[in-house]
């Protein structure tokens, strides 16, 4: 069914909003302002993540109509065998094939398709309110619209203080540690001649230059990307 377009609750309202409608939104430019992924990262995110993924934003607002923050959140269908090999899962294939989503199941994500999740509010002194909008809003929302489960994925443990106020039926998974790799080496140069021949005729092809250079909005805009 189609998003609602709005979640009453008390002293708060969750409205369901697309993503053109955040285009001339002032608190979308804010929200995230003081995040590594700002706003225009969740932008190219929609743009270029595939995979059956049905974006939505929940813009929050207080009792007297403010925006405090909106929220990415997106449906995903998940596939309830993923991962099963053999006999059991190309019995379930032929299942499929009449009836498409057998042993599947709809899922309410808030956060980010790409990367980690965090707390959208406008003023970062907010999160605590913002945690408390989600937790009145995300369980009617995901009913309307048939979601079976409700995952706030891969947010950091930074967050556990505000979280803390979701209701006991949500549990709390940890998730794979985020990784590093140190590279010693001072530039590009030095790096290219330590690998072997092949790998270097890849990378040269691969960093040849096109002879035509496509633009896209994004192409006039410098961002830097430390944070």
């Amino acid at each position: 069914m189609p998003p609602s377009s709005s979640v009453p609750t008390s002293q708060r309202v969750a409205k369901i909003v697309t993503r053109s409608e955040l285009h001339n939104c002032d608190a979308w430019r804010r929200a995230f302002h003081n995040k590594c992924k700002d706003h225009r990262y969740y932008e190219i995110v929609e743009e270029t993540v595939e995979g059956g993924f049905e974006y939505r934003y929940l813009l929050l607002e207080d009792g007297s109509g403010n925006a405090r923050a909106i929220q990415p959140v997106f449906f995903v269908r998940q596939n309830l065998i993923e991962g099963v090999p053999g006999k059991i899962s190309s019995i379930v294939d032929r299942v499929r094939k009449v009836f498409p989503r057998f042993l599947t199941m709809r899922v309410l994500m808030v956060g980010c398709a790409a990367g980690t999740g965090d707390l959208s509010a406008c003023d970062e002194r907010d999160e605590a309110w913002v945690a408390n909008a989600l937790q009145a809003s995300l369980s009617t929302y995901a009913r309307q619209n048939k979601a079976s489960l409700i995952v706030l994925k891969d947010f950091p443990a930074t967050y556990r203080s505000e979280l803390e106020t979701f209701p006991e039926w949500l549990c709390r998974i940890p998730s794979m540690p985020m990784t590093r790799l140190s590279l010693h080496y001072n530039n590009w140069d030095e790096y290219f001649r330590t690998l072997s021949k092949a790998t270097e005729k890849i990378c040269a092809e691969n960093s040849a230059k096109p002879s035509v250079h496509p633009r896209s909005r994004w192409s006039s805009q410098r961002h830097h990307g430390s944070c």
